[in-house]
């Protein structure tokens, strides 16, 4: 009996640690998305021009759906050990801001393959219709700005349950995170230079949370 303890305890350590490790993932993920769109440029508000760009941006619209495909699905172990290292801190708290997390999963992997549409073909289907293609930039431009305000209440919520386990530094981090989530909701009014900031702060948190993870006890 006394043995089960130490597994139990053993068990928690490699959630801590793996889970740690799947959000430093996701953060690089995410802040390599950020920096693929930045390069790539904002998209013209027209659909035949869209269709030129993704063309001429192809490579890096390429990259930003398997980075975001990658960074979603780090988030699944991720947000898994997140919510247990925070049960015995504020288990209300940590079940509303891990839910919004885990809402936001599948949110984002349909928006990959809405965003993959513009540069990889479907047995041999190709966009090539102005009103697709911008219909395929508004739904998925759209879906970001609600991924980006339902993260900023994540983030918000889990800050504040996270004060007596993740230290200060962290609580303030995802204080100031979630702020400019909600600003960087809004790139067509901000333009690309600070939604990129927007983006560092928000892997920024998401590496801080990781590493603090892997060394909770």
């Amino acid at each position: 009996m006394q043995g089960k303890p130490i597994i139990m305890q053993i068990e928690q350590k490699r959630c801590f640690k793996y889970g740690g490790a799947a959000f430093v993932l996701s953060g690089v993920m995410f802040l390599c998305r950020g920096i693929l769109e930045f390069i790539a440029g904002v998209p013209p508000s027209s659909g035949v021009e869209i269709l030129a760009w993704a063309e001429s941006e192809k490579l890096f619209l390429s990259f930003v759906s398997e980075v975001l495909f990658f960074g979603a699905v780090a988030l699944i172990p991720a947000v898994f050990a997140l919510y247990h290292s925070l049960t015995g801190a504020d288990k209300i708290k940590s079940v509303i801001g891990c839910g919004i997390i885990a809402v936001v999963i599948p949110t984002l992997i349909m928006l990959l393959i809405v965003h993959g549409r513009l540069v990889y073909p479907v047995y041999d289907i190709h966009v090539n219709s102005p009103d697709v293609a911008a219909n395929i930039v508004a739904i998925y431009y759209g879906g970001m700005h609600a991924v980006a305000l339902l993260m900023a209440g994540a983030t918000l919520i889990l800050s504040i349950s996270m004060r007596g386990v993740y230290g200060k530094s962290i609580v303030y981090l995802g204080f100031v995170t979630s702020m400019f989530d909600i600003v960087g909701a809004y790139p067509y009014l901000i333009g690309p230079a600070l939604s990129l900031v927007c983006q560092i702060l928000f892997s920024a948190w998401f590496v801080a949370v990781g590493v603090k993870l892997r060394t909770l006890p």
